[in-house]
């Protein structure tokens, strides 16, 4: 009989059975292991030590890790009170401006704002290294060596950003290229005041300085130009605590978590050390005194020089001195 409908003629052919695969014997463990390049009897066996464990790795294989690593940094973040955080996409997109021309490089976060970056060619990696700090608009991004076992839980983060004082600065250095040259003599130059910049007021030029707490922080500088030298006073504007024993930013020694109790009776000695070496650092009476009429400026300042100097009286006496009769 002749099917009228081809398509269903197909209906009567017979399929082939399929052929069933031989039994290996073997678990499903065992044949996951052989499909991967790692066997799972190879791998090193674990030592209990007390409440630890410990795993002894392959030495090459660990070599092999740090090659891949030839040409990465590491980098963090800063931002301000108030700045969004970025997200690693965010970041990659805004960075991909700045560098548009390097090969591929990608990112990856490590938490607490460091991310390590890794380059495919060294020229790349040492060009961004060579920029030391590059200011992003908001936050500032700080690249530094890569190292083995890197741990952020380990690093400790000293650098803030600080409103820096050049105190009676002659006005034919008050350009934008010289302001931002003496400045970086004390950290890295951001941004310069308002009231700076329009000259409204000639007493201080006022810069924002990302600054190192952790080293010197000088109570002047040394402008040179040809044949010329002049020295000047710097005051800084309020900055964070910094721990004397932990050297971690936003607490004092007192409030330190990691001294241990049977070090507190030496804290009173420790604390007079907390503050960075800023040379001698003087504290005064609290006068109503205003240097900068911008309302911006008025938050806690430790000065360098008497509030009175600027007023033009003479300094007040300390109340523990002696007057003469």
């Amino acid at each position: 009989m002749v099917c009228p409908w081809p398509f269903l003629a197909n209906l009567d052919a017979v399929v082939p059975p399929v052929a069933k695969q031989p039994d290996s014997g073997k678990s499903f463990a065992q044949a996951l292991s052989d499909s991967g390049e790692i066997q799972l009897n190879q791998l090193p066996p674990r030592v209990v030590m007390g409440t630890s464990v410990r795993v002894r790795i392959s030495q090459a294989e660990f070599e092999n890790g740090i090659a891949d690593c030839r040409f990465n940094l590491h980098g963090r973040i800063t931002l301000s009170k108030g700045d969004t955080p970025y997200t690693a996409q965010a970041l990659k997109l805004k960075l991909n401006n700045l560098w548009p021309n390097l090969c591929s490089w990608h990112l990856i976060p490590l938490g607490r704002g460091y991310y390590e970056f890794s380059f495919s060619l060294l020229e790349d990696m040492r060009r961004i290294w060579a920029l030391g700090v590059v200011h992003i608009k908001p936050g500032l991004l700080r690249f530094f060596h890569w190292t083995k076992c890197f741990s952020t839980e380990n690093q400790v983060q000293t650098h803030a950003q600080v409103w820096v004082c050049l105190m009676h600065l002659p006005q034919e250095y008050w350009r934008k290229k010289t302001l931002f040259e003496i400045a970086s003599g004390l950290g890295t130059p951001l941004t310069i005041d308002e009231a700076t910049q329009q000259r409204r007021y000639g007493l201080f030029a006022r810069i924002l300085v990302d600054v190192d707490l952790s080293d010197k922080m000088f109570e002047s500088v040394v402008i040179e130009s040809e044949g010329h030298a002049l020295s000047i006073q710097v005051q800084y504007e309020k900055y964070p605590s910094v721990c004397a024993h932990c050297q971690m930013l936003g607490h004092s020694i007192q409030n330190c978590l990691k001294l241990g109790a049977t070090n507190q009776q030496d804290v009173t000695s420790i604390s007079d050390k907390a503050i960075p070496a800023t040379g001698k650092v003087i504290r005064y009476q609290n006068q109503k005194v205003k240097p900068n009429p911008t309302s911006h400026f008025n938050r806690s300042v430790q000065p360098m020089v008497h509030n009175s100097e600027i007023r033009g009286s003479p300094p007040v006496a300390d109340k523990a001195t002696k007057q003469p009769s």
